[in-house]
């Protein structure tokens, strides 16, 4: 994880792009092990490094030749050999060198092998020119800024009235970006896939606020992200699997009868070896040591934590981390609870302990009881983060607005603090955060998606249909909704987020499947909803996880007031320039 930034100046004046005290600290939070800058032509690129891959953190910007690379993210399922010795951001620069062609064909070529979280701003010196993008599901950071006599490209952006932005916005993932530095009216656009009316709608508006035209190019199309119709596994449907049993059964027994049909035990095995892949990966892609013992050999501290709820995202997880993790480092289960303010004029202030006693607190201590039976060598530990009313409106005033900035909603404050906390937990060590995201936009566990098939009426074709729809406005729409501004959250506590979950092999496996193999909402709350995933929870052996019902971080923590609504305007991230998010 890397806190990267790029200024480029409208007249050649490289003090207007020069960063302010603030945002070099927000950045540095993001990569306090290495960084550095340069000045190049008008353009001013910075690099600050956490260090995650190779033998050494490996500083930015990366030059040779006539290229500068700013790289902040990691490279997964490389079929090029990439010694494991060498930082992912060393070996692109190495990949891009060899990318010759005038017309782009082999930079376009390298990008569609690129799987992993990442975004990259790459500078081209001879010919003037200015690439950048995030990857096509959006997981990293990347903002764009407008100001009077600068374009701005950062991870995360600081707002300062004196020298505020007239426009911001979080770049959208669309595809690879090009501009001639010479000419910031022009912009071109190769796109990751086919714009339909949403993307070119977020197209629309980013024209708009960045006063340049945008010129659309030809697909870069990589091969997993246009892949979803190749289902892997036989053909079956929950609902009539589980109307074939004439006998009402309890849950888990339930559950045993669904994993014997051989299509679904298909099923399960295929996410299990994809899903196990991904968080290999990210469990192993990391440095030796903890954020303490940074200038040390080695370490016994723990290098992982999951942000842990107790829930069947999460507990899955936590699994499958055990495997990879080396049995003589813990794991963390980082669990926040905001102080519940329950108290009247007709009675008591609560007890101290009871003030924490939250949701997701509750399933925390339950699940850790599970994983501790089924994986008893593990030192799991549990950090319990409380956080006082008057502490979240000191930090959330003062600090985390603005890197929830420029996004604006209740819900962005919400989610954006309840992260904080976890991420910033103080007694924490760990270099990387995993997270359940992207697992109820995948298996369906949104209300709004039960909702979806029971509007659709009776029939069983009309209702899948709709769930379908449902799904895959949810996956469409889930880089802008959440992945960019938890990365800048997290990031903040020099802390990598990884989310297993949205991982292109395994996303487009589980979107081949139909709905009706995911989920199946003619069982309860807490069953139906994600049968999939919670039968493969029940078939690693969690028995009280895969029956928790799903519950919303802000509501689990306590941390939202439910007289607001979630899409209004947060007084707290209110800022008077123009922001489109």
């Amino acid at each position: 994880m890397c806190g990267i930034y790029c200024g480029i100046s409208r007249n050649n004046d490289d003090a207007s792009c020069h960063m302010h005290s603030a945002l070099e600290t927000l950045l540095h939070n993001r990569g306090p092990d290495l960084k550095d800058k340069l000045i190049v032509d008008n353009v001013l690129l910075a690099g600050n490094v956490l260090w995650q891959q190779g033998a050494a953190p490996q500083k930015q910007p990366l030059v040779k030749e006539d290229l500068v690379l700013l790289f902040n993210g990691d490279l997964y399922n490389l079929n090029e050999k990439k010694p494991p010795t060498q930082a992912d951001s060393a070996w692109l620069l190495e990949q891009l060198i060899n990318c010759k062609s005038s017309d782009d064909a082999q930079l376009l070529a390298l990008l569609q092998r690129l799987e992993g979280p990442y975004c990259l701003i790459l500078y081209n010196r001879r010919d003037q020119v200015l690439y950048f993008c995030r990857d096509a599901l959006g997981r990293n950071s990347l903002i764009v800024e407008r100001h009077t006599h600068c374009l701005k490209l950062m991870s995360t952006s600081c707002h300062v009235e004196q020298q505020a932005p007239a426009a911001s916005t979080e770049l959208p993932p669309l595809g690879l970006y090009k501009l001639h530095v010479a000419e910031l009216d022009k912009c071109t656009l190769y796109p990751w896939q086919q714009l339909n009316k949403d993307t070119e709608q977020q197209l629309a508006l980013l024209d708009a606020a960045m006063l340049w035209s945008t010129r659309l190019e030809r697909l870069i199309a990589p091969a997993w992200l246009l892949d979803t119709t190749q289902t892997q596994v036989a053909s079956y449907d929950l609902y009539e699997l589980a109307a074939a049993e004439t006998v009402q059964l309890e849950p888990e027994a339930l559950y045993k009868r669904l994993l014997e049909h051989a299509p679904v035990q298909q099923a399960i095995r295929k996410l299990d070896e994809l899903l196990q892949h991904s968080v290999a990966a990210r469990v192993l892609h990391t440095a030796p040591v903890c954020r303490r013992c940074a200038t040390a050999g080695s370490c016994a501290h723990a290098k992982i934590s999951i942000l842990f709820s107790g829930g069947i995202d999460c507990s899955i997880l936590a699994l499958l981390a055990d495997k990879y993790v080396p049995q003589t480092e813990p794991i963390e289960l980082i669990n926040v609870a905001f102080e519940r303010l329950t108290a009247t004029a007709a009675g008591p202030a609560q007890q101290p302990e009871s003030k924490w006693n939250v949701p997701d607190r509750q399933t925390s201590l339950q699940t850790l009881d599970e994983l501790q039976r089924l994986c008893p060598q593990r030192n799991w530990q549990l950090l319990q983060v409380n956080v006082s009313r008057r502490k979240l409106q000191q930090q959330l005033s003062t600090h985390i607005r603005q890197l929830i900035y420029p996004l604006q909603t209740v819900l962005d404050e919400c989610l954006g603090c309840a992260f904080w906390f976890a991420a910033a937990a103080p007694q924490s060590t760990a270099r990387v955060a995993l997270l359940g995201s992207g697992a109820d936009e995948l298996f369906g566990g949104y209300t709004r998606h039960r909702n979806a098939w029971r509007r659709a009426g009776s029939d069983g074709h009309s209702r899948q249909l709709a769930v379908r729809q449902e799904l895959d406005m949810d996956w469409q729409r889930i880089p802008a909704r959440n992945l960019a501004r938890d990365d800048r959250i997290i990031a903040d506590s020099g802390k990598t987020a990884r989310a297993p979950f949205i991982e292109e092999h395994l996303a487009s496996f589980v979107r081949s499947l139909a709905p009706q193999q995911r989920c199946c909402y003619s069982l309860a709350e807490g069953v139906g909803d994600k049968l999939l995933l919670r039968l493969y929870g029940h078939s690693l052996g969690l028995r009280e996880a895969v029956l928790l019902k799903k519950r919303a971080i802000q509501f689990g923590s306590r941390i939202a007031d439910k007289r607001q609504q979630a899409a209004q305007q947060s007084d707290y991230l209110r800022f008077e320039s123009l922001q489109l998010n």
